[in-house]
């Protein structure tokens, strides 16, 4: 179980890769450290499962990935 969640991580990653030239211009260095820490998290998440600490439901994590920078950007323009 816990091995097939790298595939719908990965398919995410590409997807971003592909359309980088599209969203780089759009980001800000708070939306791609909150982006890289949301990965973190799970990676974090993926390895307590591997290793037996804490079983946690990680493939609802994944659309962390994709409501992330959304999210960010929202925070910073109405919050701060």
């Amino acid at each position: 179980m816990v091995l097939t969640i790298c595939v719908p991580q990965f398919i995410i990653l590409i997807c971003l890769f592909f359309s980088a030239s599209i969203i780089l211009p759009l980001t800000t260095p708070q939306m791609i450290a909150d982006f890289t820490a949301c990965g973190g998290m799970i990676m974090l998440a993926t390895g307590f499962r591997i290793s037996g600490i804490k079983s946690f439901a990680i493939a609802n994590m994944l659309p962390a990935l994709v409501l992330v920078m959304p999210i960010s950007h929202l925070w910073t323009t109405f919050v701060k």
